[in-house]
């Protein structure tokens, strides 16, 4: 039976076997993550509209790493054999996971005037954050695995990864990303203002390369039916039954 979830990060990782290197492993990450929030926090106060480009300067940052990422993903492989996901791990997947929560935190940071009533921004980001646990939920009952395929183990080995497929992905290719992105929109109504929702939308930037980059990579692997379910799957939002699958995602939790 393969190795799955925290198992197979420590197989592919020696570090995490011992706890005290997995905390400095952990808190590499989390310094990175708030070297991104001070930077934030730094730039944002000089003009009205420094948050859209200190998100912007960060989105690109993410966007260079996720392309680098999925490019040499096959290089260090071929170079490190055995090897190959720790060098990965740390040259890309950490400096990705700080740069992306990053973005996914900033709209709750974000200075504005007042966009609407308490009860309407509190209603309407407790419902976009709901889509984060939601999915994880569905993605989980789908058979992905959330280290494996979600932190690039499956990347760098494809062989690995075991087969997906739930009724999420019927409606939508990547759920992963709808839920980020709705947690970062959730974020901004609850900060409440219009420059936290435009500074939550920049967040689709690295999500978008993403898709396009991992879509290209499963084409390559499995060919033409990748490309016929591109073609009837939307990427984040539903083509078609928007209703039925909010109904799915948030009344039917106890489907097997």
């Amino acid at each position: 039976m393969a190795r799955r979830g925290y198992e197979l990060l420590k197989e592919k990782i020696p570090e995490f076997q011992t706890p005290w290197k997995s905390a400095i492993i952990f808190m590499g990450w989390i310094l990175l993550f708030l070297v991104c929030i001070f930077f934030f926090w730094l730039f944002d106060s000089l003009v009205w509209y420094a948050p859209l480009i200190s998100q912007l300067i960060i989105a690109a940052v993410c966007t260079v790493i996720s392309y680098l990422h999925m490019k040499n993903a096959k290089k260090y492989r071929e170079r490190y054999g055995e090897r190959a996901y720790r060098y990965f791990f740390f040259h890309f997947i950490v400096p990705i996971f700080a740069t992306w929560y990053a973005l996914l935190v900033h709209p709750l940071l974000v200075k504005g005037s007042v966009l609407l009533p308490f009860w309407a921004s509190l209603v309407l980001g407790v419902f976009f954050l709901l889509f984060r646990p939601l999915t994880a939920v569905h993605i989980n009952r789908s058979g992905f695995d959330n280290i494996g395929h979600g932190f690039g183990i499956y990347t760098v080995y494809p062989e690995e990864g075991p087969p997906v497929s739930s009724e999420i992905y019927f409606y939508i290719r990547h759920p992963m990303y709808l839920g980020s992105f709705c947690a970062a929109v959730g974020f901004a109504f609850l900060r409440n203002n219009v420059m936290a929702l435009l500074t939550a939308l920049i967040f689709l930037i690295p999500i978008f390369v993403e898709i396009r980059l991992e879509d290209s990579e499963i084409i390559e692997r499995v060919g033409e039916e990748h490309k016929d379910y591109i073609e009837n799957t939307g990427a984040l939002f539903p083509r078609r039954n928007v209703v039925k699958f909010l109904k799915f995602l948030f009344l039917e939790m106890d489907r097997k």
